[in-house]
């Protein structure tokens, strides 16, 4: 078996244990991916390491540049030898700076909102039945209690908690040893912070128990019916009428209801694997979702066909019992460490919105810049040199595709114990064929390749199909269904956490429920799904046409701007420390309890403690080239320069 072998050597710079290849190492090095990993041990040329390191400096001079003219043009402007030129020059200057502050702290608000409130208020108390007590489920049953609707909630599991609920002899759901990829307050509901400072990913046990806290807090429990499987979602002349089945005692009950929420999650039906040669494989064929723990793979050879964050996680650990682990990839990854060997905390919690707010081109560019640049100073470790290897082959920007924030598995791609293959093209007896026409031979195979969302319990009215959740506005209603029935957890964040999306999805639904709200007309929802397919085609070109991929803030942010509850920027720039909190610490739900509707004051609380972990240098050198090219997005034409997002 050719594999990398190493002997240790210290570094101080490392992340880990650095680690020497010998000569062998590259053999079979799909992608130059051990490559990356070997050159980052080299002493670099010195002519390279200058040429990066002035490159460099020029790039943090334009981005600080900004910075330091705000100081010096009003100073020389009012001394008596300046000329004219240098005063129009000035002023010219102040004035866009005025401008691109004004744009991005949104003083001048440009959009209007879609939704508008209902002239009347209902006097009829709209009953709500909720399908999935996970996360997003739980928070559907908070806050359409809070907006004083009748609410039932119906989970077939045992207890709260969803895919993160740990069920052995059931299939999907996660594994005995999974852990969440965002961190605790990044992931926690707006209004109920974790117990515990630490920035350390929950366990699914730990995630679990907050659910249980959170339920306990805002006294849901007896909203919900554990053990119960919703079996069909029909429409009737009231309304709709759920028809539920007790798994404990086999009977069954039709409810009516006015309204549906489905918060079944989209992990709940695997993607089909169609490779030619599967049905005669000698081997096993199957998905994560029907992994538990390794201990059925020890000793054998598998290979792992995906590299998104289960896939990630799973190859880890598989590396560390079974025979020889082989993860197939069509293309690279933007890989995340789970925790920033710079700062010891959590990496989201660099997902400020200063650096989020610049033009997507400018993001991709500058990050992708950093990581070269580092690669020619000499500043990679092993293991950040194949992450930069991963996202160079990509062929994507990092900010224009999913990103897999867990890069353990790196660690044993340096060791030996995983090799790197491309995508697989069939099966022929006991191997599996890859694209580049190596071939392995694996006792499992593992497909890591997502799932699809699938309602088999729904049905619409004669002449209605269901939709996939892109074909609906907001990814949560069908514009010819109407408000009556809603879904929710099915917009996934390509870098951020679900949870809080869902939350701000249920707190809009439950003010459309109480009739506190009302959704635009259906030709401008279908109008307005048009736009959001297209952004979503030239944001990720790489996904399929349908999928449930968002970009995190931008989605929040037009939720909570339908909603009422985006940050008040006239009411920030009062509070200068505030300010500062929300443009430069991690974006999470709390941000969306600030002001406005659903207000709480322990908000302020969490934003307060969720400071910036980030370079401050590289965050205001991103600031500053956005200031730059910030004139050139006002052409609406030219959406290529155009902000991301607003700062708040």
């Amino acid at each position: 078996m050719n594999t990398a072998h190493f002997t240790k050597y210290s570094n101080p710079q490392s992340e880990s244990s650095d680690l020497q290849f010998t000569q062998d190492s590259t053999v079979n090095d799909s992608f130059g991916i051990k490559a990356a990993g070997m050159d980052a041990l080299k002493e670099k040329p010195l002519f390279m390491v200058l040429s990066a390191k002035i490159l460099n400096w020029l790039l943090m001079f334009a981005g600080l540049l900004p910075f330091a003219l705000i100081v010096l043009l009003p100073v020389l402007a009012i001394s008596d030898s300046t000329s004219s030129i240098l005063n129009y020059a000035t002023v010219i200057f102040l004035v866009w700076v005025v401008a691109f502050v004004a744009n991005q702290l949104r003083l001048v608000n440009k959009k209007p909102n879609l939704m508008q409130p209902m002239e009347t208020q209902k006097d009829k108390r709209e009953s709500v039945v909720v399908i999935g007590a996970g996360p997003v489920g739980l928070a559907v049953v908070k806050e359409c209690m809070e907006s004083g609707l009748d609410v039932k909630c119906y989970e077939s599991k045992s207890g709260l908690g969803g895919v993160y609920r740990f069920e052995k002899d059931k299939p999907s759901g996660v594994w005995k040893s999974a852990r969440l990829t965002s961190s605790p307050w990044v992931t926690a509901f707006s209004d109920f912070p974790p117990s515990s400072p630490s920035s350390i990913q929950h366990t699914h046990k730990e995630y679990v128990d907050y659910l249980e806290s959170y339920t306990d807090h805002f006294n849901l429990r007896s909203n919900i019916h554990f053990n119960t499987m919703v079996e069909k979602v029909e429409k009737s002349d009231e309304g709709w009428s759920v028809t539920i089945r007790d798994m404990e005692t086999e009977s069954v009950e039709t409810i009516e209801c006015d309204r549906v929420a489905i918060c079944s999650g989209v992990h709940q039906t695997p993607k089909p694997i169609s490779i030619p040669g599967s049905d005669n494989f000698t081997g096993k064929i199957d998905h994560v979702a029907n992994y538990k723990g390794p201990e059925d793979f020890a000793g054998k050879k598998v290979v792992v066909a995906g590299l998104g964050e289960s896939g990630a996680d799973i190859t880890h650990e598989l590396s560390k019992v079974a025979q020889k682990v082989v993860v197939s990839i069509s293309r690279g990854k933007f890989v995340i460490p789970r925790i920033n060997p710079l700062t010891g905390k959590a990496n989201d919690y660099d997902t400020n919105r200063i650096r989020n707010a610049a033009p997507v081109f400018l993001k991709n560019g500058f990050m992708s810049l950093k990581r070269r640049l580092c690669a020619y100073i000499g500043h990679h470790t092993p293991e950040s040199a194949v992450r930069a290897k991963l996202l160079q082959v990509s062929e994507r920007g990092p900010n224009t595709q999913t990103a897999t924030k867990s890069d353990e598995f790196i660690k044993c791609i340096l060791d030996g114990s995983l090799n790197i293959a491309r995508e697989i093209v069939c099966f022929d007896n006991n191997e599996v064929v890859f694209a580049d026409g190596k071939r392995e031979a694996a006792d499992v195979v593992l497909f890591a390749h997502g799932y699809m969302p699938e309602f088999p319990f729904l049905e619409l009215p004669t002449g209605l199909e269901v939709k996939h959740p892109s074909e609906m506005y907001l990814s949560m209603f069908d514009p010819e269904v109407g408000n009556s029935l809603a879904f929710f957890g099915f917009a996934r964040p390509a870098l951020g956490s679900i949870p809080p999306v869902g939350e701000l999805q249920a707190r809009l639904f439950a003010r459309v429920a109480a009739g506190q709200l009302i959704l635009p007309a259906k030709e401008e929802m279908q109008y307005n799904i048009k736009i959001d397919q297209r952004e979503n085609r030239e944001r990720f070109p790489g996904l399929p046409k349908h999928n449930v991929v968002v970009s995190w803030i931008p989605y929040m942010d037009k939720l909570a701007t339908l909603i009422g509850c985006r940050p008040n920027p006239w009411k920030l720039i009062s509070s200068p420390v505030l300010l500062w909190r929300v443009v430069t610490g991690a974006v999470n739900g709390a941000h969306y309890r600030l002001h406005g509707v659903g207000a709480k004051p322990i908000a302020k609380q969490t934003v307060y403690f969720l400071k910036g972990e980030h370079d401050l240098t590289e965050v205001l050198t991103m600031l500053g080239l956005h200031f730059w090219v910030w004139p050139l997005g006002l052409i609406q034409k030219n959406k290529r320069f155009q902000s991301d997002i607003s700062s708040i």
